[in-house]
Protein backbone atom coordinates (compact mmCIF):
# COMPACT_ATOMS: atom_id res chain seq x y z
CA UNK A 1 0.00 0.00 0.00
CA UNK A 2 1.31 3.46 -0.87
CA UNK A 3 1.94 6.41 1.39
CA UNK A 4 -0.41 9.31 1.90
CA UNK A 5 1.13 12.78 1.94
CA UNK A 6 -0.76 15.50 3.83
CA UNK A 7 0.21 19.06 2.89
CA UNK A 8 -0.83 22.01 5.05
CA UNK A 9 0.77 25.09 6.57
CA UNK A 10 -0.70 24.25 10.01
CA UNK A 11 1.69 21.97 11.94
CA UNK A 12 -0.97 21.26 14.58
CA UNK A 13 -3.40 19.97 11.95
CA UNK A 14 -0.67 17.79 10.42
CA UNK A 15 0.24 16.38 13.85
CA UNK A 16 -3.42 15.58 14.51
CA UNK A 17 -3.83 13.84 11.15
CA UNK A 18 -0.66 11.82 11.76
CA UNK A 19 -1.89 10.75 15.22
CA UNK A 20 -5.35 9.83 13.94
CA UNK A 21 -4.30 7.85 10.85
CA UNK A 22 -0.83 6.44 11.66
CA UNK A 23 -2.19 3.01 12.64
CA UNK A 24 -4.27 2.59 9.49
CA UNK A 25 -2.15 4.30 6.82
CA UNK A 26 1.47 5.05 6.00
CA UNK A 27 1.50 8.84 6.54
CA UNK A 28 3.93 11.59 5.52
CA UNK A 29 3.37 15.26 6.28
CA UNK A 30 4.78 18.42 4.72
CA UNK A 31 4.39 22.01 5.88
CA UNK A 32 3.64 23.75 2.61
CA UNK A 33 3.99 23.09 -1.09
CA UNK A 34 7.76 23.52 -1.32
CA UNK A 35 8.44 20.90 1.34
CA UNK A 36 5.89 18.58 -0.27
CA UNK A 37 7.49 18.83 -3.72
CA UNK A 38 10.91 18.09 -2.26
CA UNK A 39 9.50 15.05 -0.49
CA UNK A 40 7.76 13.81 -3.64
CA UNK A 41 10.99 14.08 -5.64
CA UNK A 42 12.89 12.11 -3.00
CA UNK A 43 10.26 9.48 -2.11
CA UNK A 44 8.62 7.36 -4.79
CA UNK A 45 6.34 5.58 -2.29
CA UNK A 46 3.69 8.30 -2.13
CA UNK A 47 0.42 7.31 -3.82
CA UNK A 48 -2.02 9.96 -2.54
CA UNK A 49 -1.58 13.68 -1.89
CA UNK A 50 -4.06 15.54 0.34
CA UNK A 51 -3.53 19.30 0.15
CA UNK A 52 -5.05 22.25 1.95
CA UNK A 53 -6.37 24.96 -0.36
CA UNK A 54 -5.13 28.07 1.43
CA UNK A 55 -1.40 28.05 2.08
CA UNK A 56 1.14 30.86 1.90
CA UNK A 57 3.25 30.97 -1.25
CA UNK A 58 1.82 28.30 -3.52
CA UNK A 59 -1.88 27.67 -2.87
CA UNK A 60 -3.43 24.22 -3.01
CA UNK A 61 -4.74 24.49 -6.57
CA UNK A 62 -1.37 25.62 -7.94
CA UNK A 63 0.40 22.95 -5.92
CA UNK A 64 -1.92 20.16 -7.13
CA UNK A 65 -1.57 21.43 -10.72
CA UNK A 66 2.22 21.03 -10.38
CA UNK A 67 1.73 17.56 -8.89
CA UNK A 68 -0.63 16.63 -11.77
CA UNK A 69 2.02 17.65 -14.32
CA UNK A 70 5.09 16.22 -12.57
CA UNK A 71 3.58 13.11 -10.93
CA UNK A 72 0.49 12.33 -13.02
CA UNK A 73 -0.23 8.94 -11.46
CA UNK A 74 -0.63 10.33 -7.94
CA UNK A 75 -4.17 10.66 -6.61
CA UNK A 76 -4.90 14.26 -5.56
CA UNK A 77 -7.39 15.30 -2.86
CA UNK A 78 -8.25 18.88 -1.87
CA UNK A 79 -8.97 19.64 1.79
CA UNK A 80 -10.54 23.06 2.19
CA UNK A 81 -12.73 25.16 4.40
CA UNK A 82 -13.98 27.18 1.42
CA UNK A 83 -15.57 25.30 -1.44
CA UNK A 84 -17.24 27.43 -4.08
CA UNK A 85 -18.02 26.70 -7.70
CA UNK A 86 -15.07 28.70 -9.08
CA UNK A 87 -12.58 27.00 -6.73
CA UNK A 88 -14.01 23.57 -7.46
CA UNK A 89 -13.91 24.10 -11.22
CA UNK A 90 -10.35 25.44 -11.10
CA UNK A 91 -9.15 22.55 -8.91
CA UNK A 92 -10.79 19.96 -11.17
CA UNK A 93 -9.45 21.54 -14.35
CA UNK A 94 -5.92 22.42 -13.27
CA UNK A 95 -5.24 20.08 -10.36
CA UNK A 96 -7.24 17.10 -11.63
CA UNK A 97 -8.59 16.59 -8.11
CA UNK A 98 -9.97 13.14 -7.25
CA UNK A 99 -12.13 14.32 -4.31
CA UNK A 100 -12.87 17.41 -2.23
CA UNK A 101 -13.02 17.18 1.55
CA UNK A 102 -14.47 20.11 3.47
CA UNK A 103 -12.99 21.26 6.78
CA UNK A 104 -13.88 20.23 9.34
CA UNK A 105 -14.06 16.78 7.80
CA UNK A 106 -15.45 13.86 9.81
CA UNK A 107 -12.61 11.38 10.33
CA UNK A 108 -14.66 8.41 9.11
CA UNK A 109 -15.39 10.25 5.84
CA UNK A 110 -11.71 11.13 5.43
CA UNK A 111 -10.65 7.54 6.15
CA UNK A 112 -13.13 6.17 3.59
CA UNK A 113 -11.88 8.67 0.98
CA UNK A 114 -8.24 7.74 1.70
CA UNK A 115 -9.02 4.01 1.36
CA UNK A 116 -10.79 4.64 -1.97
CA UNK A 117 -7.88 6.77 -3.20
CA UNK A 118 -5.37 4.03 -2.32
CA UNK A 119 -7.52 1.40 -4.04
CA UNK A 120 -7.70 3.60 -7.14
CA UNK A 121 -3.96 4.17 -7.02
CA UNK A 122 -3.21 0.46 -6.69
CA UNK A 123 -4.27 -0.07 -10.31
CA UNK A 124 -1.55 2.27 -11.60
CA UNK A 125 1.59 0.80 -13.17
CA UNK A 126 4.04 2.87 -11.16
CA UNK A 127 4.65 6.57 -10.91
CA UNK A 128 5.66 8.71 -13.83
CA UNK A 129 8.02 11.60 -13.11
CA UNK A 130 7.94 14.47 -15.58
CA UNK A 131 10.91 16.88 -15.41
CA UNK A 132 10.29 20.31 -13.89
CA UNK A 133 9.70 23.16 -16.32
Amino acid sequence: MGKILFVDDDPNLLAGLRRRFRKEFDIECAEGAGAALALLEADDGVAVVVSDMRMPGIDGIDFLAIVARRFPSLIRIMLTGNVDLATSTDALRRGKVFRFLQKPCPMDEMAATLRLALETSAGANGRALVPAD
